[in-house]
């Protein structure tokens, strides 16, 4: 099964491309969920064009395939802000609210250790929760 890397931003709405620049598929969503979904049925919807078309398709869309979500820094932020508050985050990854702040707005754009410490952090949140019984 192919795996379709689909990188997400935020930007007042959740938006979508995959990362195969071969593929010209965009989608936009109010809430992660809806993306998803609109994302996922633009995809089919496409391939399904260019296979009548008789274009060519990338190899990784052939046949089954699933996709992977790959947000960026604001997008996350964005789409825990309502289930993990910004203190918490702070707290587990040792990164100051103001900065946190500032990646969530997109003031700033986080170095790729940065992102995956935050992601770390979140996890780590999660598991917390998660042992709870």
């Amino acid at each position: 099964m192919g795996k379709i890397i689909i990188n997400v931003d935020y930007t007042d709405n959740f938006a979508a491309a995959p990362a195969n620049e071969d593929i010209a598929c965009v989608s936009t969503g109010r809430t992660l969920d809806e993306l998803k979904k609109n994302m996922e049925e633009a995809l089919h919807w496409h391939i399904d064009s260019m296979l009548e078309d008789g274009e060519t398709i990338p190899a990784e869309f052939e046949g089954e395939w699933e996709l992977e979500w790959n947000l960026t820094v604001k997008a996350l932020l964005h789409y825990t802000e309502g289930l993990v508050p910004k203190s918490a985050i702070s707290k587990a990854t040792g990164i100051n609210q103001q900065q946190l702040t500032h990646y969530s707005t997109g003031y700033r754009t986080p170095r790729p250790a940065m992102r995956k410490k935050i992601i770390d952090g979140i996890h780590l949140i999660a598991q917390k929760l998660s042992a709870i019984s």
